[in-house]
């Protein structure tokens, strides 16, 4: 979830590969270049020459509760197919002849035939259940919070459209049931993920076609569809090259998060949520500070690249694990509460790694780089009016964005469950 800059507002209930060469030019400033030139081709060798480990932020750390840095700190769906019916097989050939042996045999055939169906369907029956307890078992959403004023930059512009709310989103009564498609499936693991194997991987450098922003259902709904469009080319083949499944997350962008219902539950200060129960990305404008950030379209695109981060988590099996140690742990247990903040700077990372790969190839200027980089250090757990630190320090939330995704472009480099807990705190 994406924490927002700004005091509470009513809504949701509580609780991620290089093109075969850079650009001509090189590196646009505001990007921190990395040393040796562009990214590599697929495959290759990486040109940045990152240290061994997971490449977590460096510099000192703050203390937990530490004030936010100074201005001017550093810079450096498709769904696949079903399954096919049980027990389908086509009918075989006719053996020809007749008589009384003939009838016997066919009956017995019959038999086996019919046993053999019953067993099939009983077994796809099981496992059907299995694949939908387990997707609808995680109901917690994850959410970004907003950018709180103090620190987040102000924009030029205001839209008139953004409304505020004081009504709770209503949630549905019963849990909505994901069916495992077939194919490939997600692998319950953290730090040894399939999804960081490659330390040559990371998103295509390519440039996203957006409709113009507008803070209105409709043109937001347009903005969050084709930006999602572009994140799937983005991430599909990284999954696949693993064998983990991929399809396109739904996207819900309403006036106010009042009308929305959903089968997660969590805290109404909130600036977007993913829920994994029925894979959506809600961007309801009355959350995402229209209000403060007017017509920067790339603000709203980096939060939801972060909350597209919690859908690559859910796809590759990262979530449910961490769902599952979170309950075992505690869900407000100090440890709980870690296995939450690496999942969400887990996301920042991958957000940053959508970032940098575009505005390598000139999606972004450099001042929309650094301004959407310094957002994101006003959007940590001490950086709003919140008891529960279950998104890191403002800190750490904009070191995982800006100085490990965004230079980076690296997937490995986002695994935070390999880092130090001071690197996550």
């Amino acid at each position: 979830m994406t924490q927002p800059p700004y005091p509470q507002g009513p809504g949701f209930p509580q609780s991620g590969r290089p093109p075969h060469g850079p650009p001509p030019g090189g590196m646009p400033p505001g990007l921190g270049g990395v040393p040796g030139g562009g990214r590599p081709g697929y495959g290759g060798q990486p040109g940045y020459g990152g240290p061994a480990g997971y490449g977590g932020p460096q510099g000192p750390r703050p203390p937990y509760r530490a004030p936010l840095p100074p201005t001017g700190y550093r810079v450096g769906a498709q769904q696949l197919p079903p399954l096919p019916p049980a027990g389908y097989y086509g009918r075989p050939p006719s053996g020809g002849g007749g008589g009384g042996a003939g009838v016997v045999v066919a009956a017995l055939g019959v038999l086996v035939v019919l046993s053999m169906v019953g067993t099939l369907v009983f077994f796809a029956a099981v496992t059907h259940g299995d694949d939908t307890s387990s997707t609808a078992e995680k109901t917690t959403p994850s959410f970004t919070y907003p950018s709180t004023p103090s620190s987040a930059p102000m924009p030029s512009t205001e839209s008139a459209a953004a409304t505020a709310t004081s009504e709770g989103t209503s949630a549905e009564p019963t849990t909505t049931m994901v069916t495992t498609p077939a194919g490939p499936k997600p692998v319950r693991k953290l730090t040894d993920n399939p999804l960081f194997a490659d330390h040559n991987e990371g998103l295509p450098n390519a440039k996203c076609s957006l409709p113009r922003w507008a803070a209105t259902e409709t043109a937001a709904t347009a903005f969050f569809e084709a930006a999602k469009s572009c994140l799937d080319k983005e991430w599909q083949p990284v999954l696949a090259a693993h064998n983990l499944p991929f399809f396109s997350p739904t996207v819900k962008a309403p006036q106010q998060a009042a009308e929305l219902t959903s089968p997660c539950s969590g805290d109404s200060n909130y600036a977007a949520v993913y829920c994994p129960a029925n894979h959506t990305i809600y961007m309801p404008l009355d959350h995402v500070q229209t209000d403060v950030f007017g017509d920067r379209w790339y603000v709203y695109l980096q939060v939801f690249a972060h909350e597209y981060g919690h859908h690559v988590q859910a796809l590759s099996g990262i979530g449910d694990q961490e769902a599952s140690e979170r309950d075992d742990a505690g869900f407000d247990a100090n440890t709980g509460l870690e296995l939450s903040r690496r999942l969400e700077l887990e996301a920042q990372c991958f957000s940053g790694m959508y970032i940098g790969a575009a505005g390598y190839v000139g999606m972004f200027s450099a001042d929309q780089i650094n301004y959407m980089k310094k957002d994101q250090y006003g959007r940590g757990d001490d950086s709003q009016a919140v008891d529960i630190h279950d998104h890191g320090t403002s800190q750490h939330y904009g070191d995982w964005f800006g100085n490990v995704g965004v230079p980076n472009d690296r997937v490995w480099k986002c695994n935070t469950w390999a880092a130090p807990s001071g690197d996550v705190s």
